[in-house]
């Protein structure tokens, strides 16, 4: 295996200016630097990168946590983070929180100890709040997406909820809908609370008053959607509908648009179906109508947490950032 000693004798230069062009430092002409870096191709040469880091105390990597590596709405932050990442010269690790307190705790504990210069923490648990105030007091740095923490001084990347949910309920008041009910998600999560907050909001400025029930599901999930809209189907026999069910994700809509279906009522001429999220999964399933939803920026939220973390790890005296990025309506065949 060649040495940095290997490479400089090729180059024929001295060892110094070898590693200053490892470590990207200045003090070396384009002459000497093309035939360090053509000696280093030649021999096939990679630098230590743990004896690097000791000297540098930089590691290049970061980390980020995530609820789900495997779910499919987390893509597109996936790939932003990494393309984000790979352009500036670092790497990522890409660890899976499980929707558990205690497992975040532990990959931060991992990613903070020297394993890397600092992490992405991306879920809205409400219960992570006081694990971001005590990392918040951490010299660590680290950007925490869609997650809010009033008094505690971190980096933030947040889409705002409140204001999807006016662009659906104006929508929906625009088609011609009064009595429009809400279907929430886990109320543990700062996004539904946000999405919940901004559908009463919305549905007051347009001087209409909530609907009479409010069905909470306890997740953003098919069968939860299902079962809750079956549910109030059952006990709302022979009452009047509402004319429009504002689903605070995806998922719960299309469980529900499948309770709905099994009693014969139609969609969108008998009830109109709005959901959150836009994912992409059930653009590819032809048996499920396109649902009206909001789109978030999901890649440029991955690239925005990473230019804020990589903003701190070169100064770590510099301000913490808080962006708030607008999602957008996506009309579809369901209202």
């Amino acid at each position: 295996m060649a040495t940095i000693y290997d490479v400089a004798k090729k180059a024929g230069v001295s060892k110094t200016l070898v590693s200053r062009v490892l470590n990207n430092q200045p003090g070396v002409g384009l002459e000497s630097r093309t035939r360090i870096v053509e000696a280093m191709q030649e021999l096939h040469y990679k630098p230590n990168t743990l004896a690097r880091s000791l000297v540098l105390q930089r590691t290049n990597l970061v980390g980020m946590i995530l609820d789900s590596l495997t779910e499919p709405y987390f893509f597109d932050v996936i790939k932003g983070v990494e393309d984000t990442v790979e352009e500036n010269g670092f790497r990522v690790i890409f660890c899976s929180g499980r929707n558990d307190r205690r497992e975040k705790e532990t990959y931060i504990d991992f990613f903070s100890n020297g394993t890397t210069d600092g992490a992405i923490i991306y879920g809205s648990d409400l219960d992570d709040a006081d694990l971001i105030r005590r990392r918040a007091q951490m010299d660590f740095p680290f950007v925490v997406v869609e997650n809010e923490v009033e008094d505690a001084n971190v980096n933030n990347v947040l889409i705002d909820n409140t204001y999807g949910s006016k662009l659906i309920v104006d929508h929906l008041v625009e088609r011609g809908c009064k009595r429009i009910m809400h279907v929430t998600g886990a109320k543990g999560t700062k996004a539904a609370l946000r999405r919940w907050q901004g559908y009463l909001v919305s549905m007051e400025h347009h001087g209409l008053k909530k609907y009479q029930s409010v069905i909470e599901c306890d997740e953003f999930g098919i069968e939860t959607g299902y079962e809750a809209v079956r549910k109030f189907l059952k006990e709302h026999d022979g009452v009047a509908l509402p004319d429009a069910i504002y689903f605070g994700a995806d998922n719960t809509a299309v469980g529900g648009m499948m309770a709905l279906e099994e009693k014969g009522i139609r969609i969108p001429e008998d009830i109109r179906i709005a959901g959150f999220d836009d994912d992409k999964r059930w653009d590819m399933d032809k048996s499920v109508k396109k649902l009206t939803t909001i789109r978030q920026p999901l890649y440029e939220v991955g690239a925005k947490a990473v230019e804020i973390l990589l903003g701190q790890i070169r100064d770590p005296e510099s301000p913490r950032q808080k962006i708030i990025m607008k999602p957008e309506l996506v009309v579809g065949e369901t209202t």
